[in-house]
């Protein structure tokens, strides 16, 4: 009797552990505005506001591009503590932040132009980050 349990329970276990997901939610604090194909490896100018983040370094893994109102926090979803590729749009800065949008913990400030964005491994808090918030940089 108790290895008809055993085997049912190991049996579940192999099926929810072999569960892949064939898809991850992309950022969605607002309504969803504009996405960008994973299999797009180019970079082009885009609107002000927009990110293109993907799960894998070097743009792999699961990618979007989102465009979301600037000076919000945007919860990450499924996205959060799986971002290792990050790109604002040119003329957009973003905080990418632990915790929901928290500027008390370590946080990456990140343009365009900013080297590393497509490893952030680099980051030791990589696997916390959650949110992030986009703006317009200050004229220097």
């Amino acid at each position: 009797m108790h290895s008809l349990h055993l085997t049912a329970l190991l049996l579940s276990l192999a099926t929810s552990i072999s569960a892949v997901p064939t898809a991850v939610q992309a950022p969605t604090p607002f309504q969803f505005i504009v996405a960008e194909s994973s299999s797009s490896s180019t970079f082009s100018k885009r609107n002000v506001g927009g990110v293109r983040l993907c799960t894998g370094t070097d743009w792999t893994g699961y990618c979007d591009y989102v465009i979301w109102p600037l000076n919000e926090c945007i919860n990450l979803n499924d996205y959060a503590g799986h971002v290792l590729s990050f790109r604002p749009d040119e003329d957009t800065e973003c905080y990418l932040m632990q915790g929901k949008c928290d500027a008390n913990s370590e946080y990456a400030d990140l343009l365009y132009d900013s080297t590393g964005l497509g490893d952030l491994n680099i980051l030791p808090w990589i696997a916390q980050a959650n949110s992030y918030m986009c703006m317009t940089p200050l004229a220097m």
